[in-house]
């Protein structure tokens, strides 16, 4: 009865141990491809997107390692949407270039999807609107 409580608990202890390797790989191939997707798309927009600064804020990255989702902030921007599609439409060469930069650690580059992410707009926003308040409190 105590062997089989062991081998249980032995079993039990391997798929934990499983899952929690795959997730430290896939937070570390997200951090790798968040600084060489920022290296890449640093470049790449200041032939594309004409002196918009571009900031590669996170990388999530599916279990499977088939998808990438990549959550992008502009700055100095006039359309962010067309910068966006630019970049969507580009992302074949982008993933060539990652591609590149990662063919000894990943056997197959997961396809790219790009996001607007507006965390630091928002931000902004709310310190605005917090510094507007203690210059006109009302009482």
């Amino acid at each position: 009865m105590c062997r089989s409580k062991l081998i249980r608990f032995s079993s039990l202890y391997r798929s934990f141990a499983a899952k929690y390797n795959d997730l430290s790989r896939k937070d570390k191939l997200g951090k790798q491809m968040q600084k060489d997707l920022g290296e890449i798309i640093d470049s790449a927009s200041q032939q594309l997107l004409n002196g918009v600064l571009v900031t590669v804020l996170e990388v999530e990255v599916t279990p499977d390692l088939g998808l990438a989702k990549v959550f992008l902030s502009f700055l100095n921007s006039k359309d962010k949407e067309k910068d966006l599609q630019i970049l969507q439409d580009n992302k074949a060469t982008i993933r060539h270039y990652l591609a590149q930069k990662l063919k000894d650690q990943m056997r197959k580059i997961p396809d790219l999807q790009f996001y607007q992410d507006d965390r630091i707009d928002r931000a902004a926003r709310i310190n605005d609107l917090l510094e507007k308040i203690k210059k006109d409190p009302e009482d």
